[in-house]
């Protein structure tokens, strides 16, 4: 009987991998109907007809829609309650993160990363293990990811929003916790700042800082123009505009190691010998930790390799990086993101 209960319960655990990729499907499906933002906006719980008669889909199948309520109520996403005998729905604290509008949204970075392109690397992780093998984004696309980007406006577009929101969360952390890290310093140059979002908040911030997004040509073509943010288009490995302190934000990760060394190198070139620094934004694995974002950086570890070829790094990976680079120093500080403040000082 005891080998019986372990079988079931492996087995149950196998069915639940196999079903891992429902809860993200659901939740896209939950955030194209709007159904958040309709419960926020009717300000009270919401019946399910009364829902079905708000969500953008001609002649809605309440039973369906009733049997996708009761997943995402599984999820711990809407609450549930009887009210006079009716079924009504209302929000969990999570899918605040869902009502669009807010600095806290991450409705762009759900309809990114589970974007049936963006997904389809998943299904190539075996064929790119060979040791010279293309990544796994190309395997299943044709091409790299920044060629896709470049062919493909649209996609861009969605993936540049799923960035920028991510920038909007991770930009809110360090304003909020690093505010030393600005001082002492006259102009900043946000390297791979895409948008522009995160740099512009930062300008508000500190005003005394001269902000300077740099990024490739298409994504600053596609950048609104923020009077507070210069945008200047070019390519990280061959130059890097002078400032006091180059940042950035979840850039290193999508390289290997000799290529993270060479837009270092530039790094350093770029800032005076005297005061400068580089600041590096990004995840630092520790994979004894079972913290809330251990899984989520293990997670984005593969997505990196996956979609890049890039890597998420422990703390002695970085220090061997940033010292193969010809730095003399750096320290590492835990904000409340998912990524860590890296400060490395060329001299």
């Amino acid at each position: 009987m005891e080998v019986q209960k372990g079988d079931q319960a492996a087995q149950a655990k196998i069915w639940r991998l196999i079903y891992g990729f429902s809860e993200s499907l659901v939740l896209r499906c939950a955030v194209e109907l709007g159904i958040a933002d309709i419960i926020h906006e009717h300000g009270d719980t919401i019946s399910i007809n009364q829902l079905a008669s708000k969500i953008p889909v001609n002649s809605v199948n309440v039973d369906h829609l009733y049997r996708i309520m009761r997943f995402l109520v599984h999820m711990k996403l809407f609450s549930i309650q009887s009210v006079k005998g009716e079924l009504r729905y209302g929000l969990e604290p999570a899918a605040r993160c869902l009502v669009k509008g807010w600095d806290k949204c991450m409705v762009p970075s759900i309809l990114s990363i589970t974007d049936k392109d963006f997904m389809a690397p998943w299904h190539y992780i075996k064929e790119s293990l060979g040791k010279d093998s293309p990544t796994a984004f190309e395997r299943a696309l044709g091409m790299n990811i920044w060629e896709y980007m470049a062919d493909n406006p649209k996609k861009n577009q969605l993936f540049n929003e799923g960035m920028a929101c991510d920038s909007r969360l991770l930009t809110s952390a360090l304003i909020q916790d690093c505010k030393e890290m600005f001082e002492g310093i006259l102009s900043l140059v946000d390297v791979g700042g895409g948008t522009g979002t995160a740099l512009r908040a930062i300008a508000k911030a500190f005003p005394h800082l001269k902000c300077t997004v740099y990024d490739l040509p298409h994504v600053i073509a596609d950048s609104p123009d923020y009077p507070e943010v210069a945008r200047v288009p070019g390519d990280m490995f061959k130059s890097i505009p002078s400032a006091d302190a180059i940042m950035m934000k979840c850039i290193l990760h999508d390289w290997d190691d000799q290529e993270c060394i060479k837009i270092l190198k530039k790094c350093r070139e770029a800032v005076p010998p005297k005061g400068g620094k580089v600041i590096i934004v990004d995840i630092v694995l520790d994979v004894e930790s079972d913290c809330h974002y251990s899984n989520m950086r293990r997670c984005m570890d593969l997505d990196m390799m996956l979609n890049t070829g890039g890597k998420e790094r422990t703390e002695e990976e970085w220090k061997k990086l940033i010292y193969d680079a010809g730095f003399t120093g750096y320290k590492i500080k835990s904000i409340s993101a998912v990524q860590s403040l890296i400060e490395a000082y060329p001299y």
